[in-house]
């Protein structure tokens, strides 16, 4: 009986030991490389713009690499904070989009977007403790974990877009008239922008999921969206502006084509130039709504070696 009572107390204690590992276990680093979708003025799908979660307006033609590396610190059990800084080439053209309106208005851009920030995740499959040693093999389901995140931070971008063969950086061309004096469109006054900064703030939300290998390494998969404080990564915000005598900035601030349908009603975009539009003219982006994109990430997880001593070996 003795001997019955010492096997169950061994196994509560190591049970116990198990469930609290965590605790001596929060520091994990994680390195991360994916893809990234962009969500704005251009490019993108047949319909308008998604402004949501986007997916239906996603242009696969020009998914571009993303890199992530941060830190994952657990405050509780299920819950962890992670400071992240990440890099992402961004890139869209109205070329490829469905959209006759889009392609008609011809636009495009990349961007480098770095970004510095912080994730909070929440666990709803809970992570499991590893014993060190087991008697027999863990079943895959038990490693697997999965959460919620929600995070902020900050981005740098910078707009460019290529002409003749030479790319241009399009913040400082003003191609919507930021910085100049009102003006009178049908009967209404507007003011364009003040020139735009480099700097935006961004929110994120998503679902995430781990593999546990061992003790130590682990795998994951995270979809993100991140929402901006901006409507200018893609340099497109609100009207066409005549730009005045910088043959370069009036060129990147209308590079309209003209459309004609076949007898079938079908719209047909020609290589043809349309005429400059007037000042005001709104057709050039959707001021209502700030710019978008979507990571997705296959990540690396390795925890660091834990403190804790003399802890039973089971």
């Amino acid at each position: 009986m003795k001997k019955i009572y010492l096997l169950i107390l061994t196994i509560l204690v190591a049970n116990i030991s198990i469930a609290q590992r965590w605790k001596n276990e929060k520091l994990s680093i994680f390195a991360a490389v994916g893809t990234n979708q962009f969500m704005g003025d251009l490019g993108g799908g047949a319909k308008d713009a998604a402004h949501f979660l986007g997916i239906r307006d996603m242009d696969f033609e020009y998914t571009r690499p993303t890199f992530q590396a941060g830190i994952r610190y657990r405050i509780l059990k299920d819950l962890s904070v992670k400071p992240t800084i990440s890099y992402a080439y961004l890139k869209a053209d109205d070329a490829s989009s469905n959209s006759v309106g889009r392609k008609a208005r011809n636009l495009s851009f990349s961007s480098n977007v770095w970004e510095a920030g912080v994730q909070f995740e929440y666990s709803f499959i809970p992570e499991k403790e590893l014993a060190r040693y087991t008697f027999s093999s863990l079943r895959a389901t038990k490693k697997i974990s999965a959460y919620v995140l929600v995070g902020a931070g900050g981005l740098y971008f910078n707009p460019k877009a290529e002409l003749n063969g030479v790319t241009y950086e399009l913040r400082p061309l003003n191609t919507e008239g930021q910085g100049q004096a009102s003006y009178t469109y049908e009967g209404q006054t507007y003011t364009p922008d003040k020139p735009y900064g480099s700097f935006a703030a961004f929110f994120s939300i998503g679902l995430g999921a781990r593999y546990a290998i061992d003790r130590r390494w682990g795998l994951g998969i995270e979809i993100s969206n991140r929402y901006t404080t901006t409507d200018y990564l893609d340099d497109v915000h609100n009207r066409y502006y005549t730009t005045g005598s910088d043959p370069i900035a009036n060129e990147f601030a209308d590079r309209r084509l003209e459309y004609t349908y076949d007898e079938f009603g079908v719209a047909i975009v020609s290589q043809d130039p349309a005429a400059p539009r007037e000042t005001g003219y709104p057709l050039r982006g959707q001021p209502e709504y700030k710019d978008a994109y979507i990571f997705t990430n296959i990540t690396g997880y390795f925890k660091l070696k834990s403190t804790l001593r003399s802890m039973p070996k089971f």
